[in-house]
């Protein structure tokens, strides 16, 4: 069987990590050859994770919503499936590049990862939830996953709403619980507006001005992006602030890490969930991604996650960061939906075949 990967790859790596993880999945155990499609951020990820034939981007391949299909990207990726003929297509936040594979190409079999809020977010634009929720119903099968739960159909012909899809170095991870401090600001800030740019920088600098009062522990702030680094190197840091400007490994932060501080996403809240580390979580954006933010962490429900905001002062983030300290790590509360993607893609490659018992997380 050969499965093609398409995910969107900006501003961070939302939209990447769960559908590669999906792809290493098929390809290890199930024997499926495989190959990805990402660019921006996501085309860095995927070099990182081994995968090649990697296509340049240009600014006029892309718009806010991701991929245009009638420019040389768009080009590349249908000239792609006519040669690697795929018996099946993932997609992530592609909407444009979804309708064009459907009507060039019907009789192949198409998946869709959507976030809960792709699908129901009453503080979006109708407008546009009806026209995202109108191109997504195109594929054979909507996998919406998340730290909530959807009900309803949406106007999908197959959709099933399950938890969030981890990376496997977090479902196997058991590594100890370190004695440092993690910021982790997201994926990277390519493609982003101003606001989310500098969001990231106020998060990085409550950061920087709680870490002197602490004189035993580091603090790393994790940009992910030259950008970010580059104006937190202007700042007078303390000898226990690292900034690094890469993405780093999920064993590179948790193994060495006490507490994360990151944003409400729904990626990284959902690792340190199963990871049961305690965390601050910053809600932050616009109205749009906090309420998916609140969300997120009223779905979790968890004394190990604290949240805070722009407007929290130095202190009160030391507050807390000290509050979290006395928090030993909590078990693992959180099912990751791994088991329940693989067997839901498997059943669309060959529904009349049984694969449950071939999975193990």
């Amino acid at each position: 069987m050969k499965i093609l990967g398409i995910f969107r790859g900006f501003p961070g790596l939302g939209r990447v990590v769960s559908g590669v993880s999906l792809l290493e999945e098929l390809r290890d155990k199930y024997n499926c050859e495989v190959k990805a499609i990402s660019y921006l951020q996501g085309k860095k990820y995927l070099r990182q994770r081994g995968f090649s034939e990697l296509q340049e981007v240009s600014i006029a391949d892309y718009c806010s919503i991701g991929l245009l299909p009638t420019n040389k990207m768009g080009v590349y990726i249908h000239s792609t499936i006519k040669s690697f003929e795929p018996d099946l297509i993932i997609l992530d936040g592609e909407p444009l590049i979804l309708q064009s594979i459907k009507i060039s190409y019907p009789s192949i079999k198409v998946v869709v990862l959507l976030n809960p809020s792709d699908v129901d977010n009453p503080y979006n634009d109708k407008e546009a939830m009806d026209y995202f929720n109108t191109l997504y119903s195109m594929a054979d099968l909507a996998i919406v996953h998340g730290l909530r739960r959807t009900s309803g159909t949406f106007g999908y012909n197959n959709i099933i709403s399950i938890p969030t899809i981890l990376r496997k170095e977090i479902i196997s991870y058991n590594g100890n619980r370190g004695n440092n401090i993690y910021c982790v600001l997201g994926g990277g800030t390519v493609n982003s507006n101003q606001e989310f740019i500098d969001s990231s920088i106020r998060i990085a600098e409550l950061c920087i001005e709680a870490a002197r009062s602490f004189s035993d522990r580091e603090i790393h702030i994790i940009c992910s992006c030259d950008i970010i680094a580059s104006k937190l190197y202007d700042r007078t840091l303390s000898s226990n602030v690292i900034i690094h400007e890469n993405v780093l490994s999920p064993n590179d932060i948790y193994s060495d890490a006490a507490i994360i501080i990151t944003r409400s996403g729904r990626n990284t809240l959902s690792e340190v969930a199963y990871l049961g580390l305690p965390t601050v979580s910053f809600i932050a954006g616009d109205q749009y991604r906090k309420e998916e933010q609140h969300h997120n962490i009223n779905s979790l429900n968890l004394p190990n996650i604290q949240t805070a905001t722009l407007e929290s002062s130095p202190q009160e983030l030391f507050n807390k960061i000290v509050k979290l300290g006395s928090i030993t790590k909590t078990n693992n509360c959180f099912l990751p939906g791994n088991r329940l993607a693989i067997n839901a893609i498997l059943n669309i490659l060959k529904p009349n075949e049984t694969y449950k018992n071939r999975f193990t997380l």
